[in-house]
């Protein structure tokens, strides 16, 4: 995928005490929780025509410690079918590169 094409489909907007960049098929983020992992926002994911959680990593490749946290939980996420759980629809991140690739 061109660089011009990739960087127009994210967007920036400050939620809380973060900043998310996100796809443009969500919007209307709103602040819905926050631990220890990261932030979860509720958004309107546009594709879908339906509400989606988003949910922010807090520095998820600091140390190998948190970069199998993350991984784990993708996998967990990815696995789970239950009614009361959220499942897993989509992961991405705004960078461009490897050498960037800090959020996800």
């Amino acid at each position: 995928m061109n660089r011009n094409k990739r960087e127009k489909e994210f967007y920036s907007l400050d939620v809380g005490d973060s900043t998310f960049t996100v796809l443009k098929r969500y919007q209307n983020l709103r602040p819905i929780g926050s631990g220890a992992q990261g932030i979860v926002c509720s958004a309107y994911d546009h594709n879908l025509e339906r509400n989606v959680a988003i949910k922010k990593l807090s520095r998820p490749f600091q140390n190998q410690t948190h970069a199998k946290r993350a991984y784990r939980e993708l996998v967990l996420m990815k696995c789970v079918n239950h009614k009361n759980i959220i499942g897993l629809l989509n992961v991405f991140t705004p960078q461009k590169t490897l050498e960037e690739f800090q959020d996800v």
